[in-house]
Parts: C-alpha cells; sequence; structure tokens
C-alpha cells in the first residue's frame, strides 16, 4: 500500500472535491490533495463540519472551498470570505452529487478490511454513498481505529482506486456541557414527548440537554440524522428499546456520528444501530411511516410569525439548513408527532434576544410550517393561530426584558 496519492494524476481544472466530514475526514489524504492542487486553477473542495483547525484550510489559498453549512472551521472559512454556501436540504446532498455537483474526486475514511473484502465507512454514511458512486475516482484512508458501523456504511473496499494508511485515530467532537437554561429548554421539551415516540434531534448543548430530559420517558425510538455520546446516556437510562417504531424496529438508525471515543466504542459492531445514507434517513418516503414521530431541532432565531432561522444571524454564517426542513415537516404531518423548535430565549453574555421582530439573517423554516417552539420561559404552540395571536404566544415565552420591545413592533394585525 503507498504511502500517498499523487492527486495531480487526477485533478483537472475547477475540479470539485469531496471529503468526508467530523471523524471520517481522511487528513493524510486531505493534506495530499490540498498540496497537490497548488498551480491547478480553481480546485473546490466541498465538506461538512470540519473538525481540524481552520488555519490549515485557510493557509491554502489556493482552493476554494464549499459546503451546505457553517459548522466547525466553515464559520471562520465564511467570515474570511474563503466559503461558498450552496443552501440545500440533507436529503437532496446526493442528487446534486448527481447533477450540479458531480465530484471528480472523493475522499473518506474507513475500517480495515474484513474477510469478505469489504470495508466500513464507520461514523460518517450522510451523502458519501453517492459520492463515492458519482466520482470519476475515489480514495479511503484505511484506519483500524474506526469502528465498523452497520448497513449502508458497509460498501466493497474495490470501491476505491487506491488507499492509504492513516497516521492518527478519527478525530472526536465533545460538545459544551449543557448549562441550567439548556435544562430548562429541554425540560419543556420533555413535557411534549410520549413514551413509544420516535424522536430525532440534533447535536451540541442543548440537545444533550433534551436526552438528558427524555432519559425517564420509556420505548423511545430513535431515528436522526445525528448521534452524539448522549445516546448512550439514553440507551444507558433504559430510555431507549426501538421496539414500538413502525420500521427498522428494534434499531437505533442515524447517518453520522458527532462525538468521543466513548461514542465510538458504543457503535463499533453494534447490532442495535444501523447507518443508513442521508437518501433513507432523511427521505420523505421513509419518514412517512412514523406515526408518533417528534423533530426536534434548534435555531439561531425565531421571528414573531413563526418564521425560523437556523443558518445565519447577524451576518455570520453558523449552521445550516441541514435536515431541518426534512424532519420538521416529518413532524408535522405525522398523525400524532410534533415539530418543535427549541432554543434558548437569549443568545451571549448580552442577553441578545432570540425571539426577534425580524429575522437578521435567511428564513430556514417558513412560517406555513410553525408548530411549537420551546424556550426556557414556555411552550409556544403556533398551528391555527393567526398573526396577532402568534406573535403573542412568541413574545410570552422571551426574555421578560425583551417582551415590551417585541410587543412594541407589532401592530393590531400581528405584522412587524
Amino acid at each position: 500500500m503507498p504511502n500517498s496519492i499523487d492527486f495531480r494524476k487526477y485533478l483537472e481544472p475547477g475540479d470539485l472535491v469531496v471529503v468526508a466530514q467530523l471523524g471520517a475526514e481522511p487528513t493524510k489524504l486531505t493534506a495530499a490533495l490540498f498540496n497537490a492542487a497548488k498551480g491547478i486553477e480553481g480546485i473546490r473542495v466541498l465538506t461538512s463540519f470540519p473538525l481540524g483547525d481552520a488555519e490549515t484550510r485557510l493557509a491554502n489559498e489556493h482552493i476554494r472551498f464549499l459546503s451546505m453549512d457553517g459548522f466547525g472551521a466553515n464559520g471562520q472559512l465564511f467570515q474570511k470570505g474563503r466559503l461558498a454556501v450552496a443552501p440545500a436540504r440533507f436529503s437532496d446532498y446526493s442528487r446534486l452529487f448527481e447533477g450540479k455537483l458531480k465530484p471528480a474526486i472523493t475522499l473518506c475514511s474507513v475500517t480495515p478490511p474484513d474477510s469478505e473484502g469489504n470495508v466500513s465507512l464507520g461514523v460518517t454514511v450522510d451523502h458519501l454513498p453517492a459520492a463515492i458512486r458519482e466520482a470519476k475516482v475515489a480514495f479511503a484512508e484505511i484506519n483500524p481505529f474506526m469502528p465498523w458501523t452497520q448497513g449502508d456504511a458497509v460498501l466493497p473496499l474495490s470501491s476505491f482506486r487506491g488507499t492509504v494508511n492513516a497516521v492518527k485515530a478519527p478525530a472526536e467532537w465533545v460538545s459544551r456541557a449543557p448549562g441550567p437554561i439548556d435544562h430548562a429548554v429541554a425540560a419543556n421539551v420533555a413535557r411534549l414527548v410520549p413514551d413509544r415516540a420516535t424522536v430525532q434531534y440534533g447535536v451540541g448543548s442543548l440537545p444533550d440537554a433534551v436526552a438528558a430530559a427524555l432519559a425517564k420517558k420509556r420505548d423511545l425510538g430513535l431515528h436522526s440524522g445525528s448521534f452524539a455520546d448522549s445516546i448512550v446516556d439514553l440507551v444507558e437510562a433504559g430510555a431507549v428499546s426501538n421496539k414500538y417504531k413502525e420500521i427498522d424496529q428494534n434499531k437505533h438508525v442515524a447517518t453520522a456520528l458527532y462525538g468521543s471515543r466513548r461514542l465510538y466504542d458504543f457503535v463499533d459492531r453494534n447490532p442495535d444501530l444501523i447507518m443508513r445514507a442521508g437518501t433513507y434517513t432523511h427521505s420523505a418516503n421513509t419518514l412517512s411511516n412514523f406515526n408518533c414521530f417528534f423533530a426536534i431541532n434548534s435555531a439561531l432565531e425565531v421571528d414573531l410569525s413563526g418564521q425560523v432561522g437556523a443558518e445565519a444571524a447577524n451576518g455570520r454564517y453558523l449552521g445550516a439548513i441541514g435536515g431541518q426542513l426534512d424532519f420538521h415537516r416529518a413532524g408535522l404531518l405525522s398523525p400524532n408527532g410534533r415539530a418543535i423548535i427549541a432554543l434558548s430565549s437569549t443568545a451571549g453574555k448580552a442577553r441578545k434576544t432570540k425571539i426577534v421582530s425580524r429575522l437578521s439573517g435567511p428564513v430556514t423554516g417558513p412560517r406555513a410550517d410553525a408548530d411549537t417552539v420551546v424556550t426556557e420561559n414556555g411552550i409556544a404552540e403556533l398551528a391555527g393561530l393567526t398573526l396577532e395571536e402568534r406573535a403573542e404566544a412568541l413574545i410570552s415565552i422571551a426574555d421578560p426584558e425583551s417582551q415590551a420591545a417585541l410587543r412594541s413592533a407589532v401592530d393590531k394585525n400581528g405584522l412587524v
């Protein structure tokens, strides 16, 4: 096995290279790619949520970066004018790789092959099967510390033109510990979720608090885009059985893992977990099967009509559309489900209100899809309310110090 790949044999001006995200980023291959791209005009690199520092990417001025999100180092790249954002639902990524964003090269990390010549993509599946299939060539970094996961993660080693050995274990991601406000928001969310519901929630300090608040529930099912260490806590608390899910019974289902070695060890050859591609996890056909689906997502801001901003605020690109629209719509359409947006009422030391009269960034979720918004101050159930009623419901769960200003921005018809 070679120690490196000479990407100059495969790169042409304007090529797009897809690099696996999170702990699946093949750092050795990525470094070789960046070096080989020098002198080749217009090379674009697409990656979500890189865990490495932004400085390495910023130093490679000849590379154009592309993403669907502003997570991790991507946020800093955007602020420096080095990241282009292509807004898209997570469920559409694979379709884009078949057309407008067709990759020339796909890079990822895999486990060592088994006796049948198969490898596992480990901690990140998401859109990689499509990116590998559609690329002219794909290369993999074989990492003995990558956990073996089942489902769409498993593919033949022959899918790759070449491989190299990894030089370090997969990167880990640990979120900030939840604070008192996170736990207060989560407690209100948990009031809405019944036993036996199928639950989707994200990653970060607030989602971790939501998981902790759900620990006393019983027979929950898990179907999500991402799992963090908090899934281990939920399973160990006895809250999850998956036995009442309409599909994939007795199985946790996800497409990407955001966590520490604890999570990686939990999922390694775990028969209770299936990793599926985003074309399955986020598909309307898949999600329509759930009778009691609770989509729990976060936001940067919510305006007084119920519009949700989850991508950018005050000139900073921090989040993503991601799977929020896919899952939120599923929660709306589930006969006994909910589509919940959970957020603290303020942000930062300045306690800037996150319930706003007007969004400071783009609209991620339209007000037509507004269902339930939760803060530490309560629950606003918006479906079926007039604009005036919505505004009052949202003001009631906003930061008390911001309520008067918000109310003064609303006319008698609920417009701002």
